[in-house]
């Protein structure tokens, strides 16, 4: 069984329910489930013998006719939500947070730092807080191993990504005007900024609500005590 399979399953025997009348409930829904299908998805295998990936208007189905969350579905089948259209408001004493979510298949975990200690460049052990699944298309795109993901302190850039968010970059990665990315400034202290180069000056911009956020300016006359760790590509509220 897959931990989807196992989960509903455990559900389903807990009310004394059969596939049959969960199919049949389903019938009142938008997108209805045959009871061969649920079969598939509780045993892990439909009848090839491959694992099942139900889609996510299946999963919405599911989450109905079992009363269970579907955002805890989705996460079981691999998926992982995306930030999507994210709206930061100010607002007199702080800001307002919105965003919708966008799911995309995923499987693979990868660790989330909280702090970056002195130039450390594959990080440490001791300062990851969690995991997060990351989409299948970054491991197509980056590899694996290129990439890290960090929870987001303090509202810098609040009106990209907001505090407590898990922003996932990739390293080895060529950074261009205008992307965004976790930057050590003086050996020591992780940042995330907007980056910007002119002829004369590196330029590590804040995007915030916050006025007290000023540009970071490094002028290329004098030795430029900045490390680029990564280039912004993702991010999530999730944290395992």
């Amino acid at each position: 069984m897959t931990k989807l399979g196992t989960y509903l399953s455990s559900i389903r025997r807990k009310h004394n329910l059969s596939l049959r009348e969960l199919a049949k409930q389903s019938e009142l829904c938008d997108v209805p489930i045959s009871h061969s299908t649920l079969w598939a998805i509780e045993k892990g295998k439909n009848s090839r013998g491959n694992v099942p990936h139900p889609n996510p208007n299946q999963l919405k189905t599911i989450s109905t006719i079992y009363h269970v969350n579907y955002e805890k579905l989705m996460n079981l089948a691999g998926y992982t939500p995306s930030v999507d259209k994210l709206t930061v408001e100010p607002t007199s004493d702080g800001a307002t947070i919105s965003a919708t979510t966008k799911w995309e298949t995923s499987h693979e975990p990868l660790d989330v730092y909280g702090k970056i200690t002195a130039g450390i460049p594959t990080f440490a052990d001791e300062h990851i807080i969690g995991q997060t699944i990351i989409p299948d298309d970054l491991i197509r795109r980056y590899g694996r191993d290129n990439l890290f993901a960090l929870q987001v302190d303090g509202d810098s850039m609040s009106k990209v990504i907001a505090p407590g968010f898990i922003a996932v970059f990739a390293k080895d990665c060529e950074v261009e005007n205008g992307d965004i990315c976790a930057v050590l400034v003086d050996g020591e202290n992780a940042t995330l900024k907007r980056f910007k180069e002119t002829s004369r000056a590196v330029i590590l911009e804040p995007e915030s609500f916050n006025p007290i956020y000023k540009p970071l300016i490094f002028p290329k006359n004098i030795d430029q005590d900045f490390r680029i760790l990564g280039k912004y590509v993702f991010a999530t509220s999730l944290l395992k």
